[in-house]
């Protein structure tokens, strides 16, 4: 198994840096923050990991964090099946429906939506608008370019950092 950094180096797409983010929080719930920055956790066998990685520092949070279904959906088909089943464009690509209250912005929070970008990609103006009216509802809005940046993102919202 790669561990998040090679995987995001490797593939360099959204979609990658996505997956990384997800191997990262994964690790990071069942095994704890120092599990999940170590990049020699990721080649350990499950079992190996159970035994010897799991610290204090789990970040019971990610537990709920997910992907929202929400990008290219191929043909003219898909597409439409997708707006069908209630596909929005604009909306972000993650939400983490979690609480906070974030002490250094005097604010509450209801959860947070995340959105990911790679490169010199940039928020679209019916992204914009999602993060305007989720943002005057209560919820924290962040836009991360790169896994990395979107973990620091979390790790901000959650206080750990």
């Amino acid at each position: 198994m790669l561990d998040p950094w090679s995987y995001a180096e490797r593939c360099k797409s959204e979609a990658a840096n996505q997956r990384a983010l997800f191997m990262w929080s994964n690790m990071a719930y069942r095994f704890g923050l120092m599990a999940a920055n170590n990049k020699s956790s990721y080649t350990l066998p499950n079992h190996a990991a159970n035994d010897c990685l799991i610290h204090n520092d789990r970040v019971l949070q990610l537990k709920w964090l997910h992907a929202i279904h929400n990008q290219g959906h191929g043909d003219a088909i898909r597409g439409a099946n997708a707006k069908a089943e209630g596909v929005k464009a604009g909306v972000f690509d993650m939400f983490l429906p979690v609480p906070a209250r974030l002490s250094v912005y005097n604010s509450c929070y209801n959860g947070l939506y995340l959105e990911l970008k790679v490169g010199k990609n940039k928020m679209s103006s019916i992204q914009t608008e999602f993060a305007d009216d989720m943002t005057s509802a209560g919820y924290a809005c962040e836009c991360a370019w790169g896994w990395l940046n979107a973990r620091d993102k979390i790790l901000k919202y959650l206080g750990l950092i």
